[in-house]
């Protein structure tokens, strides 16, 4: 099977009209990489959302900002950021 597959796709606008389009399928290397959930960052600061690795940032100043302006929007959630190199975690909180 070639890389330069096109698969079609029915798309209902409503009950009455169907529209088919044409979406490449291929090159898996154009795809982002997304990171896994258990998996552990090997280099920077990951964030860790619920237990979780959400994202990994090069300082722990960005990935402790970034903590905490979700822990703002969202105060129930457990956000911990992760250093990679010690292998430490470090909760955050919001000031009181």
């Amino acid at each position: 099977m070639s890389d330069d597959v096109k698969t079609p796709i029915t798309l209902k606008a409503n009950r009455l009209k169907n529209t088919t389009i044409e979406q490449h399928v291929g090159d898996d290397e154009n795809r982002p990489k997304n990171l896994k959930a258990n998996v552990l960052p090997t280099e920077g600061y990951g964030l860790e959302i619920d237990g979780r690795v959400k994202s990994q940032y090069g300082t722990v100043e960005a990935a402790a900002n970034a903590g905490l302006e979700l822990k703002r929007k969202y105060p129930f959630i457990q956000i911990v950021v992760f250093n990679a190199k010690e292998r430490t975690r470090t909760v955050v909180e919001l000031p009181a």
